[in-house]
């Protein structure tokens, strides 16, 4: 399939519906109330040091992608700046490791409606409601972009008010001492107990799942006008507010709850603690607001990722029929369809069988990764392309990078081994497929869009 027979997206976004899509893929709220609560479940009160570090390193990985993502604004994204950096195996290991995050982290969200659907009401089944919530998204993800930028701004501007509902609640209501952190305790058998050092590394990986989703206005590039730097501003700004939003109440929440054990313990520690400030009414119009917020983020990332699902079409990363049914576009709505619905469809099969924790912490496995490949390419792209044109250009380079590579280097080794070794044998098997299958014709299969010709 030639790459001229791929149908193109239509350019519609503004600079700052980008920048709305950019964080409602952070979704601040939502993963404060989904993701950030495993930071608690690994680390305990010492969440606080865990939260802090992996928000420093978000920011140093937002300055490499802003860089990299000005120069190769792509819907690839993050692995089509590998390939062009690292060359074409890595490269398509990149790109399998997003895929499989376009995957796991929607629904790692939507299972996030559904822990909240049943703090509603027991009988609700996190499961079930979770799959179902995926499938209806999955069809709101087809439609027209700014259609679905128009009710991603919505959800968000909700999600905003609710978060500066929960740090004001702990602001106001301060019912713990500076000791939880400088004397951390984790939750160890339903007691108190110390907190380990590598557990505190651990949690890195869930902050920096919690704060991931800037690189989407990467993705979102060929859908945006306007320049090139407009990408990497888009990049730096929603990282930037994302993060804040996130680690305020996430602080604050800690240091405002009157009961430290139930608080660590809890599946949704955030809205409890409006509930026990606020009372059960403003805790369930919290918890309803969280619902908005996790059902906008799952939106937003569902269309992220089936536009990297649609660009490996496009780049020939498959067998060819496979390659031509990925890149159709809808010929009303302008969306990768196809491609959208095969990320929702494996999406709400994954709902059905997972639990939170578990695909929060292989999922932050592959985020990780990618984070390292993406800083290597930041420094190895200053010293083999030196006088590439950098419509955007990162601060403290080579620091950004060297942060960037020790921190994620050092949350990698304190994870879980099954997690490793599943991420590792996806990565072999992609290895073996691609240098039996795609490394033999170069020309014609993975041959990654490149965005200086348009070709």
């Amino acid at each position: 399939m030639a790459k001229a027979e791929v149908e193109s997206l239509a350019r519609e976004l503004s600079f700052l519906s980008l920048i709305s899509l950019a964080l409602s893929d952070i979704t601040p709220m939502a993963s404060l109330l989904v993701t950030a609560g495993a930071v608690l479940t690994i680390a305990g009160s010492a969440g606080f040091w865990a939260f802090g570090l992996g928000c420093l390193i978000a920011v140093t990985v937002a300055m490499c992608m802003a860089e990299l993502g000005s120069m190769y604004p792509t819907a690839g994204g993050l692995y089509n700046i590998v390939h062009r950096v690292l060359g074409r195996p890595l490269g398509f290991l990149a790109m399998v490791d997003y895929v499989c995050q376009g995957i796991f982290i929607p629904a790692t969200l939507a299972l996030g409606i559904g822990t909240y659907l049943h703090s509603l009401s027991a009988s609700i089944s996190v499961n079930i409601s979770s799959a179902i919530a995926m499938a209806i998204i999955t069809l709101l993800a087809v439609l027209r972009i700014h259609v679905g930028a128009i009710i991603i701004s919505v959800c968000l501007a909700i999600e905003f008010v609710v978060l500066i509902t929960i740090t004001g609640s702990g602001l106001f209501h301060w019912n713990q001492p500076l000791s939880i952190i400088t004397h951390p305790v984790v939750i160890k058998n339903g007691t108190f107990g110390s907190v380990a050092g590598a557990a505190i590394v651990a949690a890195i990986a869930a902050s920096l799942f919690s704060v991931n989703g800037y690189d989407s206005a990467i993705n979102f590039s060929e859908e945006v006008k306007g320049k090139a730097r407009n990408v990497g501003r888009a990049v730096m700004i929603a990282a930037l507010v994302g993060i804040v939003f996130e680690f305020l109440p996430f602080a604050f929440g800690l240091f405002g709850t009157h009961d430290l054990k139930a608080y660590l313990s809890s599946s949704t520690p955030f809205t409890d603690l409006i509930t026990n400030e606020l009372g059960s009414t403003a805790g369930k119009v919290v918890t309803v607001g969280a619902l908005f917020a996790i059902a906008n983020a799952t939106l937003a990332i569902t269309m992220q990722f089936a536009r990297v699902l649609w660009s490996s079409g496009r780049d020939k990363a498959w067998p060819n029929p496979v390659n031509e049914l990925l890149g159709k576009v809808h010929p009303k709505f302008r969306s990768p369809w196809v491609s959208t619905i095969i990320i929702g469809l494996i999406s709400t099969l994954f709902c059905l069988k997972a639990s939170l924790v578990s695909s929060i912490t292989f999922t932050a496995v592959l985020i990780v990764i990618l984070y390292a490949l993406i800083a290597i390419a930041s420094i190895v792209s200053r010293i083999k392309h030196k006088d590439a044109e950098r419509p955007y250009k990162m601060i403290l380079w080579p620091l950004a990078p060297i942060v960037t590579i020790i921190g994620v280097g050092l949350t990698l080794s304190q994870q879980k081994f099954s997690d490793v070794e599943i991420v590792s044998i996806i990565a072999l098997v992609s290895l073996v497929y691609y240098f039996f299958y795609l490394h033999r014709t170069k020309h014609d299969r993975w041959v990654p869009h490149n965005p200086a010709t348009n070709e």
